[in-house]
């Protein structure tokens, strides 16, 4: 017997079948759709294009960890200092050049370039305008008006000007004569040999300039002797006496007067800036 008062479970089985027979008879038409089928398969398109982008961006990164444009850190940069760049050695230079552009340039009497500490008898004036006695005494630190050196204007292998010492010396020329070693680069006579000498050697007389070309007169000679001596002459008649130099007007060499040691004396260096000193005379 069936109770009337209890819904009949097959009847409700079956109208539940029945609805989802529709839902999936309809689900089954939009599948067969052709534009639900061309949406799909655009969509695993879609994702089979990022799986095979992400799977190579992996294998970069994989095989290239140090790739500053893939391991970029916001927080912290590393910064590799490039090497010291190793010097090239240098070469050796042909002795018709000096060994350094940057010290004086010197040449021995052979013209072979040497440093200027060693032997030496050129050395080069550099910037100047007129290469003459003038340029040398300037460049050895006297004045040229009165000054008179055993040094002379010549020519250095390069066609520079440049200071011929006359003989073969050591050191840098510049401003020698304001040094202790100045008398060596002034120029005095020896009467007992008439020979001119440098005033480092024993000597008679030492000759001085009067800035001119001309022959001098005595006063003149007197003028530029007090200059010379930072003395009057007049004050060293016992030791000392100035006369003037023979030499025809035009001359190029500057000296023009001599200060002579008095009698047969001797004098043992230079009288330049004598002032109250002493006269050096040789005793014997």
């Amino acid at each position: 017997m069936t109770d009337p008062d209890v819904p009949d479970s097959s009847a409700a089985k079956s109208s539940t079948s029945t609805r989802r027979g529709v839902v999936f008879g309809h689900l089954d038409r939009l599948n067969e759709h052709p534009v639900i089928k061309t949406l799909v398969a655009i969509g695993e398109l879609v994702g089979l294009a990022v799986f095979v982008v992400g799977g190579l961006v992996a294998v970069a990164h994989w095989l290239a960890p140090g790739d500053p444009a893939t391991t970029r850190s916001p927080e912290t940069s590393v910064v590799t200092p490039m090497p010291s760049p190793t010097p090239s050695p240098s070469t050796s230079s042909s002795t018709s050049v000096p060994p350094s552009t940057a010290g004086p340039a010197c040449w021995t009497s052979r013209r072979t370039a040497v440093d200027c500490r060693d032997q030496h008898r050129l050395e080069e004036i550099p910037e100047v305008s007129n290469c003459d006695l003038g340029a040398v005494v300037d460049f050895l630190g006297g004045v040229p008006a009165l000054d008179v050196t055993v040094a002379r204007a010549g020519k250095s292998p390069t066609g520079k000007c440049a200071v011929d010492a006359g003989r073969e010396v050591y050191g840098s020329a510049r401003d020698a004569l304001r040094g202790e070693a100045g008398a060596s680069w002034r120029r005095c006579v020896d009467r007992r040999v008439t020979k001119n000498v440098a005033c480092s050697a024993l000597h008679s007389g030492e000759y001085v300039a009067t800035g001119s070309q001309r022959r001098a007169t005595a006063a003149e000679c007197q003028l530029a002797s007090a200059k010379y001596l930072d003395q009057v002459p007049g004050a060293l008649v016992e030791d000392l006496e100035v006369r003037v130099f023979d030499v025809a007007s035009g001359t190029k060499d500057p000296a023009r007067c001599i200060i002579d040691a008095r009698g047969n004396h001797l004098l043992t260096t230079s009288v330049h800036a004598l002032g109250s000193r002493p006269v050096p005379v040789f005793s014997q």
